[in-house]
């Protein structure tokens, strides 16, 4: 390959920083760069080949991998993503890398007129808060339930402009107060939005008092939880709590405004991101219920569901054996 001028390796080095650092697609950095997506392209492999960009693969990463792949067909998702990480890491660092992949997998749906649902958790915001603004363009962000105070504070000015806010808190005063909300156009609206996404994120809750996640944002109390148990819940997700096999619990649900857990499962991609031993279990209930089609996670997590979910004979090979 003949030696760029500067002015080429300056356009070379302006797409490789726009594709793997930004997270902008091909078609948007041609809109940046005034060339066509063909040229983007050719771009691209000129970062390869002269060393602008050097793609490796970390070792550490390979044992993850192959443990996503067991966690996919053991669990019978559509996908699984599991970040690597040491079992005694700091859960805010944990929560930042497995958001780093949610943000990452999310990218790949960020085109002009999609719709991304968001339910709320500290996961999903972090993932969101790294999206560049830039891939955020003509894409619509719908919240999936009503809000929690201290999780829209927290968004930054590029993803608060594009999300469409349910005009309601996620659990209301009593039922009759929720079923008025529920028939208000504006809420009608986002969620209605909402349950057409391209791809909807959410964080999966744990029933566990001490560090459960809805008990963190103020939203119910530890002595709730520990009734919510009680009845048979493992964990929470938009507010809504079910037990080991994906089941509703109805504690909060006649006083909870957003989408509801059985939607969920008619939906076409949704992914539920979770890291942390005390969530195994909520883990495998949303799964169990086929209430997620993607899990991302951390490795520690994924060998603890591993361990603890026996693997399906695989019954061609066993017909091969008899014959």
């Amino acid at each position: 390959m003949l030696t760029p001028s500067p002015d080429d390796l300056d356009l070379i080095v302006r797409a490789a920083w726009a594709y793997y650092m930004d997270g902008l697609t091909q078609a948007q950095i041609a809109g940046r760069l005034f060339v066509s997506r063909q040229t983007v392209g050719r771009l691209l492999d000129s970062a390869r080949h002269l060393g602008v960009v050097r793609v490796e693969i970390n070792a550490s990463y390979l044992g993850a991998y192959e443990r996503a792949l067991r966690l996919r067909d053991r669990l019978g998702l559509l996908d699984a993503i599991v970040v690597p990480g040491p079992v005694d890491a700091e859960p805010g660092r944990v929560n930042e890398r497995v958001a780093a992949a949610l943000a990452a997998y999310v990218r790949r749906y960020l085109h002009p007129g999609a719709v991304v649902g968001v339910g709320w958790g500290d996961t999903v915001a972090r993932a969101l808060a790294m999206l560049a603004p830039e891939s955020l363009d003509d894409v619509t962000l719908a919240s999936a339930a009503g809000s929690i105070q201290i999780l829209t504070e927290s968004l930054n000015g590029s993803v608060a402009a594009r999300l469409r806010v349910v005009p309601a808190p996620l659990i209301v005063s009593s039922a009759q107060v929720a079923s008025v909300l529920r028939q208000e156009q504006s809420v009608r609206e986002v969620l209605d939005l909402a349950a057409s996404a391209v791809v909807t994120l959410t964080g999966i809750g744990s029933a566990d008092p001490r560090t459960a996640s809805a008990v963190r944002r103020g939203v119910v109390t530890s002595a709730d939880v520990e009734r919510f148990a009680a009845a048979g819940a493992v964990g929470d997700m938009l507010g809504e709590w079910f037990d080991l096999r994906g089941h509703v619990v109805p504690v909060t649900s006649d006083r909870r405004i957003g989408l509801r857990l059985e939607q969920l499962r008619a939906m076409p991609n949704v992914v539920g991101v979770a890291a942390g031993l005390d969530k195994v279990t909520a883990i495998k209930g949303a799964v169990a219920g086929r209430l997620i089609k993607v899990l991302i996670t951390d490795d520690p997590t994924a060998q603890a569901i591993l361990d603890s979910t026996p693997a399906v004979p695989d019954p061609r090979r066993h017909a091969r054996h008899v014959r």
